[in-house]
């Protein structure tokens, strides 16, 4: 899995790291060209950053999550960080929803923009449950594709105590919005934000600003947010 880190001070690893997985037909490269990573850093955000790309081989050899607890989550243990949030774009999103539906107790928290929600067919059976919340209630076993992440969000909001924090962000005209919505609904209100835009980089950018605005990140004494 190629990365990039992106250190706050390159004297001294700080307390918090930030993984950011980018949507499909996008490289890690494209973090900088957008302002992604200059929007954390004109904030003064004290965290470190990691830009980690999932490629069309991990999706096909389903090797998604173990890749970026290999070559991501155990590297950031290692060194000694102890807040570490993902977040992702599209298929970046989803990506990451994976990834905490099997290491949650890793993730401080996860921010999700304009999340591919996944395929029709599992949609639809969600759907046809009468919503998530009814359906994971009543899964059958095959957990083996998005439906793993869908139990857990689901099973995250039943309980409502949301140990690993969610924030979700999309247009109002992005073309996944109708599963996007589902996903949505399952959330803390406070947590979800919808702009007016469509499944592109100029929304991207708008809700990453608005998330760092507000974000539960560690700033540098002085820094306004």
């Amino acid at each position: 899995m190629r990365t990039h880190t992106d250190l706050f001070d390159s004297q001294n690893r700080q307390n918090t790291l930030l993984v950011l997985l980018p949507p499909a037909e996008s490289k890690i490269e494209d973090f900088f060209t957008q302002g992604f990573v200059a929007a954390v850093r004109s904030r003064e955000i004290r965290a470190d950053i990691v830009l980690a790309e999932v490629t069309h081989q991990h999706v096909m050899n389903k090797t998604i999550v173990s890749a970026l607890h290999e070559h991501v989550m155990q590297p950031a243990l290692a060194s000694g960080y102890q807040e570490i949030w993902f977040a992702g774009i599209s298929l970046g999103a989803f990506n990451t929803l994976y990834y905490a539906a099997e290491y949650a107790k890793y993730l401080s928290g996860i921010y999700l923009i304009a999340p591919y929600p996944g395929t029709g067919d599992i949609l639809a059976e969600i759907a046809g449950a009468g919503g998530a919340a009814e359906w994971a209630r009543t899964l059958s076993s095959n957990r083996k594709d998005e439906r793993a992440w869908w139990h857990w969000i689901a099973q995250e909001s039943a309980a409502g105590q949301w140990a690993t924090q969610v924030y979700f962000g999309t247009g109002d005209e992005d073309r996944f919005l109708r599963g996007q919505r589902m996903l949505a609904g399952l959330l803390p209100e406070q947590n979800v934000r919808m702009i007016s835009g469509k499944h592109s980089w100029p929304t991207w950018q708008t809700l990453w600003h608005d998330w760092l605005a507000r974000a539960p990140l560690p700033l540098t004494v002085g820094a306004k947010n």
